[in-house]
This record gives structure tokens, sequence and C-alpha cells, in this order.
């Protein structure tokens, strides 16, 4: 047992050394961010790592002022040898998320990660509208990318604005004509220029692209600009204006000599930061806790042989636990269909709302008499029957219920997990626009068919789906904020035109996918736990919070 008992505390010394050994370089950020009409900004990172040794997984991102909201579909790595990989992202807390690659993969070498979300700029005060006594009614933008706990080779700021131009246009006399205007601390610290950026459908937008070489740490990328209100096409009925004259008295025209005076903005650090800051003092912290954890080491082997005597007999409810794949269409065979899936699984693939599909669980069981709703906000059912569900969908629902009827929001994330694995395995390899379209056309088919009952195995579920959809049945569901919506639901609006834009640079078709952004509520305390308790309190004692990297 003594010898058992070395061998762990060498592995777990070994694991412990290993936080320290990867060698991470962010080498460059570039970030488009594409300002609608509605108000509201889309905005794509594209972070270039290097990884010479060691391996890694994912990064912190952190620090920013707006509330994301992910397209999972447009957020994944490109590895060496053209693999692209899907990414996990885990909320810690409102200002912090976990940006990992999917499956545990790890990579050595060069990876580029994409992150692309929505925000709302408007209702934020990132845009607005501002009079000035000399300038009159004014459009401007006050806003910044998340800083970095590392410096960087550069860091590039497009901003694409709701404009329509000409690819041909001159675009320095366009930004003359419009009477554009910058913050003086803007050109000092940024290579300004003008060009056009294509949109989806071959509308030209006109892009103010904002570049700094050789960034230091945690510097900051603030862009403050003005343009005279009937320039953007941005409606902006929902706010007043505020009065930002001082500031635009200090406010001056972008001109094409300030391309090449690029001054690094100045950064002061605090005291503690400063302490943090000197090679010394982060050696000495890095031995105490080195020792610290060697210490909890030692004393957590004194108990490792009551837990191996103890080990067989224990089974844990949740030790089979695993998080939500994205699907990658990669491997797709042109035409073929998934003919066989649960009207449940149907659902998710049609990107139907995470209420609706709980929607149809109930009403699917309520047909065949095993429960009650009792009210919808806050979700309440009632069993009214003993007898075991058949369907392993219908009892793993069931078990998402307190033995009062309250939802359970860990249980209900764990029951569209195993839709999403289900679904996964069923189409990995189908034509998914054929199959979405197949389905769409056997839910408009959908009626009270006593001969289709006989025939198909999911039928009450096919009239339930039917029935929800095309109803307000069940729309008063109140789900946790989690399991209540996604990025395309987000970004649509009323105030919604066509000709959106993704950059270039981040590549054809995205990341497939068919994507549970439910991630289940003890897994990500469990993450931050234990997951963080290593890496993050080094990381929290050599660098100041909200500071997006942290490599891992």
């Amino acid at each position: 047992m003594s010898k058992i008992k070395t061998l762990v505390l060498f592995f777990l010394l070994i694991s412990t050394l290993s936080i320290f050994g990867i060698d991470a370089d962010l080498r460059s950020v570039e970030i488009d961010l594409f300002i609608r009409p509605d108000g509201k900004a889309d905005i794509f990172y594209s972070l270039d790592w290097y990884v010479p040794t060691g391996d890694m997984s994912g990064f912190y991102f952190e620090g920013f002022g707006e509330t994301p909201v992910f397209n999972y579909n447009m957020c994944f790595a490109d590895l060496e040898n053209n693999q692209r990989v899907p990414l996990e992202i885990i909320k810690i807390n409102n200002n912090k998320y976990d940006i990992i690659l999917a499956d545990s993969r790890r990579f050595s070498g060069q990876a580029i990660y994409f992150l692309n979300y929505g925000t709302e700029f408007l209702q934020s005060g990132f845009i607005g509208l501002t009079v000035s006594n000399e300038f009159g009614e004014l459009f401007y933008f006050d806003w910044a990318p998340v800083q970095w706990d590392e410096s960087l080779e550069h860091r590039t700021l497009r901003i694409i604005l709701p404009v329509t131009v000409a690819p041909d246009e001159d675009f320095w006399g366009f930004a003359e004509a419009i009477d554009l205007r910058t913050e003086q601390y803007v050109n000092s610290a940024n290579k300004i220029d003008y060009f056009a950026s294509e949109g989806d459908r071959g509308t030209y937008y006109f892009t103010i692209r904002f570049h700094q070489d050789n960034v230091s740490a945690r510097s900051t990328q603030r862009i403050q600009f003005y343009i005279p209100k009937e320039f953007v096409p941005v409606n902006f009925d929902s706010i007043g204006f505020t009065d930002n004259s001082s500031s635009l008295q200090r406010s001056n025209r972008t001109d094409k000599t300030q391309q090449n005076k690029y001054t690094e903005p100045e950064i002061t650090y605090s005291t503690a930061a400063n302490f943090f800051n000197m090679p010394i003092n982060q050696i000495i912290i890095f031995v105490v806790f080195l020792f610290i954890t060697v210490l909890v080491v030692i004393l957590k082997s004194r108990s490792f042989e009551i837990a191996v005597e103890r080990a067989e007999s224990i089974r844990w409810a949740g030790d089979n636990w695993t998080p939500p794949k994205l699907l990658v269409g990669s491997y797709q065979v042109d035409g073929k269909i998934a003919e066989d899936l649960h009207p449940i699984e149907a659902a998710m693939l049609l990107e139907v709302p995470i209420p609706k599909i709980v929607g149809v669980m109930l009403e699917g069981l309520k047909r065949q008499k095993i429960l009650e709703v009792l009210k919808e906000n806050p979700l309440q059912i009632k069993i009214v029957s003993s007898a075991k569900a058949e369907n392993g969908y219908e009892e793993l629902l069931l078990q998402a219920y307190d033995t009062k009827g309250n939802a359970l929001s860990g249980l209900l994330s764990d029951f569209f997990e195993k839709v999403i694995a289900n679904l996964q395995e069923k189409i990995w390899d189908c034509d998914l626009e054929e199959t979405k379209e197949h389905y769409r056309k056997k839910l408009e088919k959908q009626s009270e068919q006593p001969e289709q009952e006989k025939r198909d195995r999911y039928y009450i579920y096919w009239i339930s789906y039917h029935h929800v959809y095309y109803s307000n049945a069940y729309s008063g569901i109140n789900l946790p904020e989690e399991l209540s919506g996604n990025y395309q639901n987000f970004m649509s609006s009323s105030a919604c035109f066509e000709g959106c834009f993704s950059p270039p640079s981040v590549g054809a078709g995205g990341v497939d996918a068919c994507y549970s952004a439910c991630h289940n509520a003890c897994h990500n305390a469990c993450h931050s736990a234990c997951h963080s308790a290593c890496h993050s309190a080094c990381h929290s004692a050599c660098h100041s919070a909200c500071v997006s990297g942290g490599a891992h």
C-alpha cells in the first residue's frame, strides 16, 4: 500500500507541475465588429495562439462590458493539419467564460480560436446619440475589446458600420465627406484606415480599421469616434441624447498623417499590481503556492488507503456524465436522410426553442395520462400514474422533477444532453439540410390519423409536436436562463435587414452543429471549484482581475 501511495503522490506532483509547464503565446488578436441597424452588434474574435512547449486546451475570456450571446455554430478552433475543432464555452460567472476545445482535446503548435457572439450595443450605451454645440447631433461609438494578460504582436479592430458604399469608393474622401471625427488619444494609439467589407449578399459596408503593433500586456484599445446622425441608419427611437460637448472639444479629425504615429497608451498599475508584476515576487508566489500544493497532496495521500477499500462499494450517480457535444458535418453524405428521429430529436435539429421542446414532451405525457401540468411559470407538474414510462426520453424527463413537481435545471440539462448525444449518433454522416427539410414536411402533414398510430411508434409525439409548434400551447413555460433560447433568437428582430456580415477570416461553413447550450449546474460548479483551484489560484495572484488569457 505504501508503494501505491508513493506512486499516486508522484503523479499528482507531476500533474501539479504540468500546470506551469504550458508555454502558450497569444501572438495576435483580430476583432470584427458589425453594428446592425437595430442597435445590436455581431462580434467576431480571431485569436492566434502558439504553444511550442506542452499542450493547451483553452483560455479564460473576461473583462468585457457587454453581455455576450454566443453563436456556438461559429465558435471553433482551427488547428494544424486542417483540423477544425468545436469549442465548449463554460460560464464561470457573469463576466468570465472558460473557452476550451470540445471532447477534452488539447493541442501543441499553432491554433486559431474563433469566437462569435451577439450583444446589445445601443441599449448598453456603447453607441448612441450626443449633441455638440459646434457639430450638432452626432452618432457616437465608445467601446473597447477585452484586454489580455500578455503582450501581442498586433491587435486589429475592424468596425463595420451599416453604411453602404461602392467597393471602388475613395474611402478617405468618404470619411471626410461624412465628417468622421475621432478623439485625439485614439489617433495617437492606433493606425487608422478605411475600406469596404463585403456582406453575405454582395452589399459593401463602410469599415474603419484600428491597428496596433507591439501591444503591451493589459493595454486597452478604447475606440471613440463621431459621425453626424444622418449618415448612420441605426434606429435610435429607444434612446435619448447625451451631452458629450466637453469630449467633442477634444476631438480631432482623422488624418492620414496619423497613420505612422503609434504611441503606446500609458499604463498605470495599483500598488498591489506593481508588487505582483515584479519577477522576484512572482517567483516567491510560485514557490509558496507549490509548497502548499505539495503539503495538501501529502495530507490527502494519508486517506488514500481508506478510499481504496471503499471504492468498490461506491457508485456515483454522475460518474458517466459527459458534457454536450457539438455535431460536426464533415462526413455528411449528400442526400442521406436520418428517417428514424424521435420528434424531440427532430425539434432539436430544427432549432425549436427549448421551452417549446419541453412543452412537446409534456403534451405527449399528458395525452398518455401520465402527468398533469399544474403551472407553467414556474413550471410545475403532477404525476397522475404510477406506471413507468416506456420511452427512455419520457423516463429521463420525469426524473428531472422533484417530489413536488418542480423542474430541476441540472437534471433537465441531462435530458437535453442525452437528446444531443443520440441525435449526433443518428445524423453524423447525414445531409443536414435534406434531413431538416424532410422533418419540416413531415411536421406539416401531421394530423389526427388513427391508421398512422399503428405505423408510427412516435405517433403521439408527432401529434404533440404539431399541436405545440402551431399553437400558443405552453407558451408561458419559464425555464432557467441557460435553457431559454439561443443566439439565433437573440439576433433576430423586427428591425433586421438583408445583408448580414461575417468576416472572411473565419472561413466558410463554421461548425455546422446542433449544440445544447445548457450545461449541468453541478458540472459548472465542479469545474469552477476543481479546475480553478490550482490554475486560477496562481493566475489570480499574478494578474489583475477581469483580464482575458490564462492559457491552460
